[in-house]
């Protein structure tokens, strides 16, 4: 009986005991859960400020926001480009010639990340669509001027300043002037691009135009030379002819009809001679040269007085001449190589070869030139030229 009672009383403060351990173990919890909701509401809180922004930075992203200067862009007034990096054109400033291309299908639009946007999703304008128009990114090319190439993307701005030119030709006078009869005329006029250009001579008994545009100075007269750039501009010319020079080899001889036969009754001209130790005429009217060296002759046809200037020069002396400028023009003299000579009486042309800095060969032509006084002039040009 006594044994009954201890063991009761056992059994309830064991009881007594395990309720305490569940009230301590409640208590505990309901004061981790008031801990946790005192942190999570201020966390809340600020998410749901942080979505409010977002939300409001979209809206202004859709209305563009203005750039630091407040302006919008040339040519459209409800566009305005913004000031952080958002979206990017692959040009900022692009200047073509009209006539070179039809269109335009380069142009490229990138996000802030750097990735292609596909050009059908976005919006794209021109400011000047009698200049250009643009279609998916592909600008089409109207006329000539200046417009601005837009693309608009998910509310963001980017822009092109595009200038379509035409292209302009220009005549070097200084070139063209004094020409002599059997002049070739090279680098006489200019161009702002490289387009087709059209030559042509008003008298082509005068003036020739060669196939790569150059002039060969036939007779004395005048011509009126034209040159027009394929879709732009056109320049003009009168060369006139008049200066009656003629340079000679000493191992030539030269007829003087092509210098003469515009003038009336020019087979009946009778020669004379300044200096006949130089140089002979012959009733044919053939110049047979003696010695290097300046002369004129004369004659008198239909009550007016004629005089012309002849230079006899020597090969083997311009030759000499030549090399020896040459040389002194090259890094590497001992590199050269001869491929050609041509000797016209005026200049001698050295068609060579020699090593550049790099150890390669280059190609050119050398020319030197003798005028009327005896004064020589030397340059350097390319083979292809």
């Amino acid at each position: 009986m006594v044994r009954n009672i201890k063991h009761n009383k056992c059994k309830t403060r064991y009881q007594i005991q395990k309720t305490n351990r569940y009230i301590l173990k409640f208590a505990t919890a309901v004061t981790l859960f008031s801990i946790c909701t005192s942190l999570c509401i201020p966390a809340t809180n600020s998410l749901r400020a942080a979505d409010i922004s977002r939300t409001n930075t979209s809206a202004n992203k859709t209305s563009i926001s203005s750039p630091a200067s407040g302006g919008s862009i040339s040519g459209f007034d409800d566009l305005e480009e913004s000031q952080s990096v958002e979206l990017s054109l692959n040009y900022s400033d692009r200047k073509i010639i009209y006539g070179s291309c039809q269109y335009l299908d380069d142009f490229e639009a990138f996000n802030a990340s750097g990735v292609t946007i596909d050009p059908g999703t976005a919006e794209w304008r021109s400011s000047d669509e009698s200049v250009a128009t643009v279609k998916y990114g592909t600008v089409f090319i109207k006329g000539t001027g200046k417009t601005i190439i837009s693309v608009i993307y998910e509310g963001n701005v980017a822009s092109c300043n595009l200038e379509v030119i035409k292209p302009e030709v220009s005549i070097d006078k200084e070139e063209l002037k004094n020409r002599l009869v059997g002049d070739k005329c090279t680098d006489w006029y200019s161009c702002t691009a490289q387009v087709k250009v059209n030559v042509k001579s008003g008298n082509k008994k005068v003036v020739k135009v060669n196939d790569d545009g150059s002039l060969k100075v036939l007779a004395l007269g005048k011509s009126l030379i034209t040159v027009k750039a394929e879709n732009g501009t056109s320049a003009s010319y009168t060369m006139n002819i008049k200066k009656r020079h003629i340079y000679v080899n000493d191992d030539e001889t030269v007829s003087l009809d092509k210098y003469i036969k515009h003038i009336k009754n020019y087979k009946d001209a009778v020669w004379t001679v300044s200096d006949p130790e130089n140089l002979q005429v012959s009733k044919e009217g053939d110049i047979k040269p003696l010695k290097c060296g300046k002369t004129s002759i004369n004659t008198s046809l239909n009550g007016k007085k004629y005089k012309i200037n002849i230079r006899v020069t020597n090969y083997e002396l311009m030759k000499e001449l030549a090399m020896s400028a040459l040389k002194d023009t090259l890094r590497y003299p001992a590199s050269l190589s001869v491929n050609n000579i041509i000797h016209d009486g005026r200049s001698i042309t050295v068609d060579y070869s020699s090593m550049n800095k790099y150890g390669g060969y280059d190609r050119d032509k050398f020319i030197m030139k003798i005028n009327m006084s005896g004064e020589y002039s030397c340059e350097t040009v390319s083979i292809y030229n």
